[in-house]
């Protein structure tokens, strides 16, 4: 178990290694959102922080295909809106943060499409990977201490079971 525990940072260590400036960026939810346009392809969001509390003056970029297609700061309450916007995917980021979200028309949306598109940066989106600050090392390495600390009460448990007969010897 403990060789587990280390194996979940060996994958990382090269990261880990070069420090902050190689910091890989990762998807944390690859789930695509669905946002119903509001008249006139007004695409609406906010940015937040992991708080909740709206980030004024960042800037939101609008991509389909790799290509920026839309562009927008947000204001005092962290909303953003863009205009003339089409059906289709488009992929949302504020700084390291990124949304995928699938825009619809009003009269085309599916039920569960949202008003707007939520971006909490540093939550739903990219952040650095350094491994260990995932939760799943921290995870593996408490079941591999558990493991161990179970294994030597069962030991001295089964020492403290043993008779041993010492017989003298002979001269």
């Amino acid at each position: 178990m403990a060789l587990a525990a280390v194996g979940m940072m060996i994958p990382n260590a090269p990261a880990m290694a070069a420090g902050p400036s190689r910091a890989q960026v990762k998807m944390v939810d690859a789930k695509i959102f669905d946002i119903a346009l509001s008249d006139g392809g007004m695409f609406k969001g906010r940015v937040v922080d992991h708080t909740g509390a709206a980030v004024e003056g960042a800037e939101v970029s609008v991509k389909q295909n790799n290509k920026e297609v839309a562009h927008s700061v947000t204001d005092k309450s962290g909303s953003f809106v863009v205009s003339n916007m089409k059906t289709g995917v488009y992929s949302v980021n504020s700084g390291a943060t990124e949304g995928v979200y699938r825009v619809w028309t009003e009269k085309s949306a599916p039920p569960s499409a949202k008003e707007q598109s939520l971006l909490v940066l540093g939550e739903n989106g990219a952040r650095g990977n350094f491994g260990a600050g995932d939760g799943a090392f921290w995870a593996v390495a408490a079941v591999a201490v558990a493991g161990l600390i179970v294994g030597i009460i069962a030991l001295t448990r089964d020492n403290n079971n043993t008779t041993t007969v010492v017989t003298p010897m002979s001269p």
